[in-house]
């Protein structure tokens, strides 16, 4: 259990990292029929094809925060 929640951890911390490098995300129009619906939250115009993220301002922040709290809580689970 210590690594999945390790590597969850890892993965939003680098996710989160990434997403202050970004402005836009464009996806293909194969992934946009592949979309889940929740990303079209996310989204400048829904309905366009291929589709555009406009990550907000407090998602690479919220990321980066969820990750470190689970990292912690990877490095405090006790061993066997």
């Amino acid at each position: 259990m210590r690594s999945l929640f390790f590597l969850l951890g890892l993965y939003l911390v680098l996710s989160g990292a990434g997403l202050f490098l970004v402005d836009e995300v464009t996806l293909t129009s194969r992934a946009t029929e592949a979309a889940p619906p929740f990303l079209r939250e996310f989204a400048t115009s829904p309905s366009e094809t291929p589709l555009r993220l406009n990550p907000p301002e407090w998602l690479p922040l919220t990321c980066i925060g969820l990750g470190g709290v689970t990292l912690m809580y990877a490095v405090a689970l006790p061993t066997k």
